[in-house]
């Protein structure tokens, strides 16, 4: 059980674990986990996010830093595409663990929703998300092309484009031409 193994009777019995763990906090190095909600053999995905959930309960306890879900399409090894819902989720199960995306692959989404949805969150769990943007497609080739195909046709790697756009729904500072 992995409640054993990071946290078994003796490292409770010194109070090296749960709640007694940020007492030894400043000697401590900061743990964080990137999840990817793995669904292994016989498991079903939706018992995949459960345990998504439960551990991030477990790390919270513990005094982790950060649980951080990452977005990976059309894979049957990976049960959440969309890091954004499980974000969600888990920061309403968790107390004070940050909980963000690692990451959100921004050339498969429209910038002004990254930025709603992330804007949300945030007001839901004030100071404990975290938004983390990526260039991958996180797929395979035909995947990323059903993604993105109704979204504007840019050319290239048009990465630095979408932050920048992403950066102006923020600020609000549009050039004066922009329609």
């Amino acid at each position: 059980m992995l409640h054993t193994r990071l946290c078994g009777p003796d490292l409770r019995d010194r109070g090296l674990c749960g709640r007694h763990l940020p007492h030894y906090s400043s000697a401590m190095i900061p743990l964080s986990v990137l999840d990817l909600s793995v669904v292994t053999t016989g498991t079903k995905p939706a018992a995949a996010l459960r345990n998504s959930i439960d551990l991030a309960r477990h790390v919270d306890g513990l005094g982790f830093v950060r649980y951080w879900l990452a977005e990976h399409h059309n894979l049957a090894s990976v049960a959440s595409p969309a890091p954004d819902v499980m974000i969600g989720q888990i920061a309403a199960v968790t107390e004070r663990i940050r909980v963000g995306s690692g990451g959100v692959m921004l050339p498969n989404h429209a910038p002004l929703v990254v930025a709603e949805r992330f804007k949300m969150l945030e007001a839901l769990f004030p100071g404990r998300i975290d938004l983390g943007l990526g260039r991958a497609p996180g797929t395979d080739g035909a995947t990323a092309y059903a993604l993105r195909s109704r979204l504007d046709r840019r050319e290239g790697d048009d990465f630095l484009e979408r932050l920048h756009e992403l950066t102006l729904w923020e600020t609000r500072d549009f050039p004066p031409n922009r329609p």
